[in-house]
């Protein structure tokens, strides 16, 4: 059974991240645990001091427990599956601490959020929340695009970079995670033109086994190489390695080019090496 940790703030971004989650996942037999983190500051003292001192826990998380229960109650409506099974966790904590918690407590397989970026004059491509996350929790994480209608996964994209090292830590995420969903693995490796027949040798025989289609570019920037490539091969879920900091460097840019938000509109894996 796996073990799914769906992030919401109850926003529509997080909602139709977690419905996508119902649909991709329903081949297996799966316990989501919906977690909600609780701004304490959204509380005046007043508000507080105003409750009877054994049920401060209680007024606090009483709207949220309730819009989660109500959110549970809509999901199992919509779902085809009895395979599923929802438990929901309210935290006070710092966003990524509480992540890492439950993530630690239940084995969570799985973290499954919204990209909570904003279309504004800055255009950054994800939020604070979500650049969090992937920089400090470590577990395979699925961010979904804002308004991203769910359509089967069948074409599977890894684009490694100059840097990026084909271990076998990330090799068996990669290859469980093809496994799982029967997909098809295509591998784009970008490097310099010094390093190209090196580390293609050397990739061809990490994945001589596997049923993947490999695509070397040599000097070109990464995110023009995953661009073109997106544009000329139907591909439904893309990877991000967190082994690629001058990627990451470039989420937190106020200004990340077009090629980088043509990436940001499939569903994102991201995947630690470690």
């Amino acid at each position: 059974m796996k073990k799914i940790l769906l992030l919401t703030d109850f926003s529509k971004n997080a909602t139709n991240a977690i419905r996508y989650a119902m649909q991709f996942f329903e081949s297996e037999k799966c316990t989501f645990y919906i977690l909600y983190v609780h701004k304490i500051s959204g509380y005046v003292s007043d508000d507080l001091l105003m409750s009877p001192k054994d049920s401060i826990h209680d007024s606090i998380t009483k709207k949220p427990k309730e819009k989660l229960n109500a959110l549970i109650e809509k999901l199992k409506n919509e779902t085809k599956t009895n395979d599923y099974q929802f438990e929901i966790l309210i935290d006070f904590d710092v966003f990524t601490d509480a992540i890492n918690q439950v993530v630690k407590k239940f084995s969570i397989d799985f973290v499954i959020m919204g990209s909570n970026g904003v279309s504004n004059v800055k255009e950054v491509v994800f939020g604070s929340n979500t650049i969090n996350v992937i920089e400090k929790v470590n577990c395979k994480t699925i961010v979904i695009p804002s308004n991203y209608s769910f359509s089967p996964v069948k074409q599977f994209l890894v684009s490694l970079n100059t840097e990026d090292n084909l271990n076998n830590s990330l090799l068996e995420h990669i290859i469980d995670f093809v496994k799982d969903f029967k997909l098809k693995l295509h591998i784009l490796r970008i490097t310099s033109e010094n390093d190209a027949s090196h580390i293609s040798l050397q990739d061809k025989e990490r994945i001589a086994l596997l049923d993947s289609k490999y695509h070397l570019v040599e000097g070109v920037p990464i995110d023009h190489a995953v661009s073109s490539y997106l544009q000329t091969n139907t591909i439904d879920m893309t990877a991000f390695i967190t082994q690629d900091k001058s990627f990451l460097k470039r989420l937190f840019s106020a200004s990340p080019g077009k090629e980088l938000k043509s990436r940001m509109k499939l569903p994102l894996l991201v995947l630690h090496s470690h």
